[in-house]
């Protein structure tokens, strides 16, 4: 019977759940990973105020603009983290199929970032933010009634 690992995830938390084939039984979870940065308003983030330049006409002179959000660094920093969890998981034996259940942004960053045979191994991927249910039955319910 494969083991199936379900990852329920957002910026700042991530919770690995393990169960057991098709029909996912004994769910159980397995391992918490967290990344309070995410949460910190990205003025925390960073050391210093941006840079002032000199307008390009006109004799003013303005805050230069961030080149990235803060934030988004943060985001994706974590997402590695978890992809790189993932991937030792994997290729230790600990699961056979996967199965992410994501905020949007964030699975949308964790997609990028997966080793390409784990990736392989991805048989549903929902894009919606129920990081906050902690009972593994009604985490449940919002997972298909057949994993793969």
């Amino acid at each position: 019977m494969d083991t199936v690992w379900i990852v329920v995830a957002d910026a700042a938390r991530a919770r690995i759940l393990s169960c057991e084939g098709r029909a996912c039984q004994g769910l159980h979870e397995i391992e918490t990973l967290a990344h309070s940065e995410s949460r910190v308003h990205a003025q925390e983030l960073v050391t210093d105020r941006p840079g002032r330049s000199w307008s390009s006409s006109g004799d003013g002179r303005h805050a230069m603009q961030e080149t990235t959000d803060p934030s988004v660094n943060e985001r994706n920093r974590f997402a590695r983290e978890v992809a790189e969890r993932l991937k030792s998981g994997y290729h230790g034996g600990s699961y056979q199929r996967l199965v992410i259940l994501a905020a949007p942004q964030f699975l949308g960053a964790l997609r990028e970032l997966l080793d390409p045979q784990v990736a392989q191994i991805v048989t549903s991927q929902i894009a919606k933010n129920v990081s906050k249910i902690q009972d593994p039955a009604a985490l449940r319910s919002h997972l298909p009634d057949f994993l793969y």
